[in-house]
C-alpha cells in the first residue's frame, strides 16, 4: 500500500488551513522588496560576489514573449503574434549579460542555467545559437551543469529540438496543463497529446537527459475523473523524469486577463484539492516520489535520490540538486539572489532595453536580507526541501536556540501536530506526509513579515491549498 497522506484528510480540515500564504521562492517574499534598493545596491552586491570567483553560480534567462496569452497564465510576459520585438531584446540581454559578467570581475562558472518565459522557443534555432553564445562569450558551463530550458510544443520545431540538444541542454520543460480538450479551449491553450508525445519522444532520441512535465490543477471545468485521466495518461504515455503538478493561482487583482475565465467553473475549497490528490495517487502508484509542494520525480531521477539523501535544495528555478552561492538574474522580471541580496528587474519591456542602451542595470527593486532573514530563511528551505527541521542543525547551522528563538513559532504550530501534519518532539519537527499537503501553512509561522502584510487590505498572495 502505497503511503499518500490522504487518509484523513477531511473538506474541515483543509478549510482549516486554506488561506492566503507565500509560496517562499524567495524570503522575504517579492511583496517586501522595494524601490529603494535599485542599480547602486546591486552593483554593490555584485562587488561583494565577486570576491569570492570559486563560488557556485546559476543564472537565470527570461525571455518574455508569447504568439498568444492563455488565460491562466501568472507568468511575466510580452505578446507578439508576429515576431520583432526579439531582435532589440536580445541586444538588451547580452549588454545585461556583458554588464554582470565585467561586475563578478573573473570569468565565473555556471552550475545551473535555467531559460524560463514566456516562450523561449519564441526565438528562432539562430536566435537561441546567438543567445547561448552570448552566455558562453562571458561565462562557463560547468561539466554536469544543469542546464534547462522550458518550452510550448505548440511552437516548438524540430529544428528548435535539434538546436536544443546540440547546444547541450540536458533538461527540457514543457508545459501541458490538461488533456481534456474542453479545459483546453477554456484556457485558450490547444495542445493534443500527439503532439506533447512527438516532442518528448524527439528530445529523448537526441540524446536530452530528463523531460519534465508541467501541469495545472484548479483551472475551469476540470474533475477529479478527468484530471485523473489526464495523469495516468501522462504517465503512461510520456513517462517523464519529473513532474510539476502546480496548482492554479486565481489573482485577477494582479493579472487581469483571468478575468476572461468563468469563475463560476473554477474548482475551489475540497473540490479543488480532490484534483490534487487524484494526481498524488496516481503518480506515487506509478512509484513516482512526492518531493514536496507540487513536484514528482522517477526513480532513478536524481531529484528523487536528493531527497533521502538530504540533498535538495531551491531557489527561483524550483527544486534543483545544484545549489549555488549566487543566482543572477538576466532579462525583464528576472530576480537575481547575489550576496546576501535579492535584485527584481524591470517589468517595462521599454524601460528596461532603455536603461541598458545607456549603460546601466535594469534593476527596479530589491532588499538586502538582514541577519534575522537569512535566518527565518534558512528554516523555511530546510522544511521545504527536507521536510524536517532538526533543532540540533538550528544551533550548529545558524547559532540560534529554537525554543527560545522560535517560541511564538513553534507555540503556533501545536495545532499542526495535533491536526497530523508534523511530529514536534524534544529534538525538532519533522513533517508527516499528511503535511506535505500544507508546507506552505507549516513554514508560515516563522515568517517575521506576515504581520505587515495582514495589516493591508489589497490580497497578495494566493492560497495554500
Amino acid at each position: 500500500m502505497v503511503e499518500t497522506g490522504l487518509d484523513g484528510l477531511t473538506p474541515e480540515l483543509l478549510e482549516k488551513y486554506d488561506r492566503p500564504g507565500p509560496r517562499y521562492t524567495s524570503y522575504p517574499t517579492a511583496p517586501h522588496f522595494h524601490e529603494d534598493f535599485g542599480e547602486e545596491q546591486h552593483r554593490e552586491r555584485l562587488a561583494a560576489a565577486a570576491e569570492r570567483p570559486d563560488a557556485p553560480l546559476s543564472m537565470y534567462v527570461h525571455i518574455p514573449f508569447c504568439r498568444e496569452r492563455c488565460t491562466y497564465c501568472g507568468c511575466n510576459v510580452v505578446i507578439s503574434p508576429h515576431g520583432g520585438p526579439e531582435l532589440p531584446y536580445l541586444e538588451a540581454v547580452e549588454r545585461e549579460l556583458e554588464l554582470v559578467a565585467a561586475a563578478l570581475g573573473e570569468r565565473r562558472t555556471l552550475n545551473q542555467l535555467h531559460w524560463g518565459g514566456g516562450t523561449p522557443t519564441y526565438l528562432s534555432p539562430l536566435q537561441i545559437r546567438r543567445l547561448f553564445s552570448a552566455i558562453t562569450r562571458h561565462f562557463e558551463i560547468a561539466p554536469g551543469a544543469e542546464v534547462a530550458i522550458e518550452i510550448d510544443p505548440c511552437v516548438t520545431t524540430p529544428e528548435h529540438l535539434t538546436t536544443l540538444a546540440e547546444l547541450g541542454f540536458n533538461r527540457i520543460s514543457m508545459g501541458l496543463q490538461d488533456l481534456d480538450p474542453s479545459v483546453q479551449t477554456a484556457v485558450r491553450r490547444i495542445q493534443p497529446l500527439e503532439l506533447t508525445r512527438g516532442h518528448v519522444e524527439a528530445v529523448r532520441r537526441l540524446g536530452v537527459d530528463s523531460v519534465n512535465i508541467d501541469l495545472i490543477y484548479g483551472l475551469p471545468i476540470q474533475t477529479e475523473e478527468g484530471f485523473r485521466e489526464t495523469v495516468r495518461t501522462v504517465v503512461a504515455e510520456l513517462a517523464p523524469d519529473r513532474v510539476a503538478c502546480f496548482s492554479y493561482a486565481h489573482v485577477p487583482w494582479i493579472k487581469p486577463h483571468q478575468r476572461q475565465l468563468d469563475e463560476t467553473t473554477l474548482p475551489r475549497g475540497w473540490e479543488k484539492f480532490r484534483l490534487f490528490a487524484a494526481a498524488v495517487e496516481e503518480f506515487l502508484t506509478a512509484g513516482y516520489t512526492f518531493v514536496g509542494f507540487d513536484h514528482f520525480a522517477r526513480p532513478g531521477d536524481e531529484l528523487a535520490e536528493a531527497l533521502g539523501e538530504g540533498r535538495i535544495h531551491r531557489n527561483f528555478m524550483g527544486y534543483t540538486v545544484m545549489p549555488a552561492t549566487d543566482q543572477v538574474g538576466i532579462g525583464l522580471t528576472s530576480i537575481g539572489d547575489v550576496a546576501g541580496a535579492y535584485a527584481a528587474n524591470l517589468k517595462s519591456l521599454a524601460a528596461y532595453e532603455r536603461i541598458l542602451a545607456a549603460g546601466g542595470l535594469p534593476v527596479e527593486r530589491g532588499i538586502l536580507r538582514t541577519a534575522e532573514d537569512e535566518l527565518r530563511g534558512a528554516v523555511i528551505r530546510r522544511i521545504i526541501c527536507a521536510l524536517d527541521l532538526p533543532y540540533d542543525w538550528v544551533r550548529r547551522e545558524l547559532g540560534a536556540d529554537p525554543a527560545e528563538h522560535f517560541a511564538d513559532a513553534l507555540a503556533a504550530l501545536v495545532p499542526m501536530a495535533e491536526d497530523g501534519l508534523i511530529e514536534l518532539n524534544p529534538d525538532g519537527l519533522r513533517v508527516t506526509p499528511r503535511g506535505r499537503f500544507f508546507l506552505r501553512n507549516i513554514c508560515m509561522p516563522f515568517d517575521a513579515y506576515l504581520e505587515t502584510d495582514a495589516t493591508t487590505t489589497r490580497p497578495i498572495y494566493s492560497r495554500t491549498v
